[in-house]
């Protein structure tokens, strides 16, 4: 499979070239500073950043799916999770790509956690996050409305370290904790569920 993973020079998203590669895929690796990326067999590093639509439009050329592992630098407000994936949903309406898994934060969702711990997230999420989490929001409708065969996958904090093969998935559903997410799980989970229909048009929450 042609897999373009947007944000590869990130720490998810560096792991999430590794598994795809791991898994024979070839991978195009969009990031604003490519030379952060090593070459190795099956991969093209490629220019590009995804508030510009001619970046995306060329890098979508030839792909089946498309994963997206976008950050921030600071807590302020911010457009580049809505106008990014705006673009990227554009690129792959236009280049026929129907595969589309996006990382969001599972910050957007809380009511369903124990009093406590969703006070708690609630406050961290809106006092210290609230406006990512607003573009957040609004990266999520864009994709819900794509018509592509999406899925988002909604983390809590993430962390480093290596894959331990027991993280918690529920699909269309909700963790009983939010806890963390190792980030090698995230691109072990996205990587494996490519090309799984079950997936498709779905919410996702992980925990390590």
């Amino acid at each position: 499979m042609n897999v373009l993973v947007v944000g590869a020079a990130g720490r998810t998203g560096g792991l999430l070239v590794n598994r795809a590669l791991q898994d024979g895929h070839t991978v195009t690796a969009l990031a604003r500073n490519p030379s952060r990326i090593a070459a190795r067999p099956g991969l093209i590093a490629t220019r590009g950043d995804v508030r510009d639509a001619a970046d995306l439009a060329m890098a979508m050329a030839g792909q089946h799916a498309v994963t997206v592992a976008l950050g921030v630098q600071g807590r302020g407000a911010t457009t580049v999770f809505s106008e990014g994936l705006g673009n990227i949903v554009a690129a792959a309406q236009a280049a026929g790509t129907r595969r589309l898994m996006v990382m969001s934060s599972a910050g957007l969702s809380t009511d369903h956690l124990p009093f406590i711990q969703r006070h708690m997230t609630h406050l961290v999420a809106t006092r210290v996050y609230g406006q990512i989490h607003a573009d957040l929001a609004r990266m999520e409708e864009i994709v819900v409305d794509s018509g592509l065969d999406w899925t988002i996958v909604r983390v809590p904090m993430l962390k480093d370290g290596e894959p331990t093969s027991t993280y918690q998935v529920s699909i269309g559903g909700h963790l009983d904790k939010a806890g963390t997410a190792i980030r090698a799980d995230v691109a072990d989970w996205i990587v494996r569920n490519l090309a799984e229909p079950a997936t498709y048009r779905q919410r996702v929450e992980m925990a390590s």
